[in-house]
Parts: structure tokens; sequence; C-alpha cells
């Protein structure tokens, strides 16, 4: 039954209101450390959130040759609920338990799915010869780190199951850490840490990923023809999205707590989701992007073996 604080969990805290501002908070951080470590001034940390005001006063436009203009209309909406859903069954530890549920990291993989379903989508109804090449590019890259983030998935439940089957639960997953220390610690593990670091760089699309929406080459891709509530709902999707997954890399890897203070743990959660950002930064400005083809051939071979590694370690140890 849906209790009040599950609404207020879904709407305010930690999702809803909180993770949108957080989010967009986080993507500006992310602005102005990559601008920082290129030797340049950078935007102020919260010209995201200006943007998306400003795009509320911009009138939605529908190009005249979308082959379908329901699906360009709807599509924004999908990642954004995807991404609202997953902030809440996210559980952070000494803050919020999440969703509780014993399959959750099921519903996960799932979720994390829908952004790039949406651009797909809207993308290839927009009509747009550019867009039609980004979505092109995305379902290609999908295909290549999807098999990872199911591979690391996996590893994780078994190793939290400790030689009991796999645990899908990620309340479960946390609490197994907390009580035996953070995975990111065990040898096992260090190999699907880092590939799970590199399917978060190409699902964000940041360099060396950065194709599908590569403003050399595809303008902005599958955003192309959209304006107004349309495209800042995609920003602030973007936005979610890079919480969501700082948060399921604390979940599967570093839930450690500070404190019994949910406050101390709050802020613990808060830093250390600034930290990673720090890292995607750095990265984001120290390496160029790969072409389409090195990036398939990249995220098929090295985060796969890394993943694989792993579980034959987890299912031998």
């Amino acid at each position: 039954m849906l209790s009040v604080s599950n609404v207020l969990a879904f709407l305010v805290f930690p999702g809803g209101l909180f993770a949108v501002f957080f989010g967009l908070l986080l993507l500006g951080l992310e602005r102005i450390a990559v601008a920082r470590f290129q030797g340049r001034v950078g935007p102020p940390v919260y010209q995201n959130l200006l943007d998306i005001i400003k795009l509320q006063t911009k009138e939605v436009l529908v190009p005249a040759d979308a082959t379908n203009k329901i699906f360009f209309g709807i599509a924004p909406v999908f990642g954004f609920a995807g991404m609202l859903a997953a902030i809440f069954i996210l559980p952070i530890s000494g803050v919020h338990d999440g969703a509780g549920v014993n399959s959750d990291l099921i519903v996960l993989l799932y979720l994390m799915a829908l952004p790039a379903v949406s651009h797909v989508m809207g993308g290839s109804s927009s009509g747009s010869t550019y867009a039609a090449i980004s979505v092109s590019r995305e379902v290609v890259l999908m295909f290549a780190y999807e098999i990872t983030f199911i591979l690391v998935l996996f590893t994780v439940a078994l190793q939290a199951g400790a030689g009991e089957g796999a645990l899908f639960s990620l309340k479960g997953i946390v609490d197994y850490q907390v009580l035996h220390g953070s995975f990111v610690t065990d040898f096992k593990m260090i190999p699907a840490f880092i590939a799970f670091g590199i399917f978060m760089l190409a699902t964000l699309e940041v360099p060396p990923f950065h194709i599908a929406e590569n403003d050399a080459d595809v303008m902005k891709g599958y955003l192309m023809e959209y304006s107004g509530m349309a495209l800042a709902l995609f920003e602030i999707t973007h936005a979610l999205k890079l919480l969501v997954l700082i948060t399921v890399l604390q979940v599967l890897f570093m839930p450690a707590m500070a404190g019994e203070s949910i406050v101390v743990n709050l802020l613990w959660y808060m830093g250390k989701s600034a930290g990673i950002v720090a890292v995607i930064a750095l990265i984001h400005a120290s390496l160029p992007s790969f072409r389409v083809d090195q990036a398939f051939k990249f995220l098929l071979i090295v985060p796969t073996a890394l993943s694989l590694l792993s579980l034959g370690l987890v299912l031998f140890s």
C-alpha cells in the first residue's frame, strides 16, 4: 500500500524536488570542473538551473516533417519518469531505505534503459538527419555497454548472496556491505568496479564516449529539433541520470555510512557524489572522443572482460 512517507520520498526527498535540484547542481559542478581543468573560467554552478527556467518561457516547436508527432511529444517523458522512479528505489545508507523490494535490482536494470529509449523515440521520430545519425550511434553503443551493466549487477548480486545464490535486493546489497565491508575494497570486485566506471562514462556520453551528441558532426543529435519544456525535460533527465548513476555506484560498491545521524549520512552521500563528479570531470577534460567503431570495440572488449573477470573470481572463490 502506498504510504504518505513513500509519496514524499518519491516527490520531495530523496527523489522529486531534491533529486532534480541536486542533480542539476552536480551537472553544474561537472561543467565548472571541466572548465577549470581546461584552464577556462566556466559557467556558474547554477547555470543549468537558469537554463531550465529560461526554457520554460520558450515555445515548444514540433517539426513539420516529424515522422511521428505523438512519439516526438511523449519521448522526453519516458526518460524523466524512469529516472524519477530509479532514484526512489535506490537506498542511501543511513538516509533512505529505497523501495525495499526483493527484486528491485532487476527493476533498476529496466529503468536505466529508459533515457536511451526516449532518445531513440524522440530522435527517430523528429525527421532530422542529424538526429537519425545520433540515434544509430546511441543504439550501437547501448548494445555494447548494456552487456557490462548486466554482468556487473549479476556479479554484485552473487557476491552479496554469500554463496547462497544471487541477492537481487538493493537494500540487501547495502546491508551486506555495511556488515562485511564495501566491495570496492575487495580485490575480486575491483575489475567490476572499473567496468562500472567505464559503463557510467559511456551511458553519460562523456569523452571518450561523447559520440551520439557530438556537436562537431551531428550538432545536438537527437535533441536537434527539441525546444522549450520538452528540451528542459531532456536536460533534467540528464541531471537525474547523473545522480542515479552516482547513487548506483555507491550502492553497489561503497555504501559505508559516516555515523548514525541522517544529516551526517546525507552530507557524506553528497560529498561522495561531488567527489565522483570531480573524477568524471577530470576524465571529461583529459580525453578526446573515440569514433563510434572504436568505442564499440572498446566497450565490447575491455569492460566486458573486466566484469567477466570479477564474475569468475566470485564464482570460484
